[in-house]
Formats: C-alpha cells, structure tokens, sequence
C-alpha cells in the first residue's frame, strides 16, 4: 500500500488504544489520537479518552503521529548469508529483540510489520555480526504506528 493512498479506518485501530477528544489542541489535524477518535463509535468516546489537561506548554505525552510508516514485513531470506558458527547467536539475540519466539515468528512470516525503528535495530545487529549486506525483508507497506503511550 502507497503512503497516498492508505485511509485510516476504526478497523484499524487497536482495542483499548486511548483516543483524544481535544479539538482545541493545535497538535489535533497531525494526532492519530484525535482522527481516531473522530472514526470511533459513539459508545466508545467516554471509556477511551484522553484528558484534555495532557497539553501541557504545546506538548502532549500522548500525541500519536498521523503520518504513515514504511513497515516492512517478513524477513524469510534474512539468514541466507549467515555463517553456520553465526546462525545461533543471531537468531537468539532477534528473537530476544522481538519479544520471544511466537512473535519473532509472526514477524518473519510478515503477519506483523516491523516499524522503521525495529528495522534499524536489526540492521544494526546485522552489521555487528559483519553481514551489514545481508537485510533484506521481503516486503514493504505503509501503515498507521499505533504506540502505547
């Protein structure tokens, strides 16, 4: 999916993920908080806001980016390149990385997508290994990054 033509829908939107009412805010038109909760149904709007008092000196703790992420997604051919004496190590410190071995697994299968930040990291790790060359992920979409803040 092109960064142009992703939409955001209610879909979209994790469960329980705190959404923001303050159309007062001057952060409010770039806060997926606040375009989220324009999506949401009403019965929703009291059990999931944000205080307005959040704002504090043009500052929210909570503020959300609206501007979509390239995620890249699956890494089925990551290891390709890596030498047998590597493999373990390598393989232990990712699953580490991505919170334990069921979800390493949705990630390398491209069920989750992996945020810009996560992506640099696994560079990283990569390259301290010495296969700096050897990322390559088998996909890429952009999407909506939904923190939990």
């Amino acid at each position: 999916m092109e960064k142009d033509t992703i939409t955001l829908t209610w879909s979209m939107v994790p469960d329980g993920w705190a959404l923001c009412y303050n159309d007062a805010c001057p952060l409010h038109r770039q806060c997926l908080r606040c375009q989220a909760a324009q999506l949401a149904p009403e019965e929703l709007t009291v059990t999931r806001c944000i205080t307005p008092q959040a704002l504090k000196d043009g500052q929210c703790p909570h503020f959300a980016s609206a501007e979509p992420v390239r995620m890249a997604k699956g890494f089925s051919t990551i290891y390709e390149d890596v030498l047998k004496k590597d493999y373990t190590p390598l393989r232990t410190s990712m699953t580490a990385m991505l919170s334990g071995k069921r979800i390493y697994y949705e990630y390398m299968r491209g069920e989750r997508g992996l945020t810009p930040e996560q992506q640099d990291a696994i560079r990283a790790l990569f390259t301290e290994y010495g296969y700096a060359d050897s990322v390559h992920f088998d996909a890429y979409e952009y999407a909506y990054q939904f923190p939990w803040v």
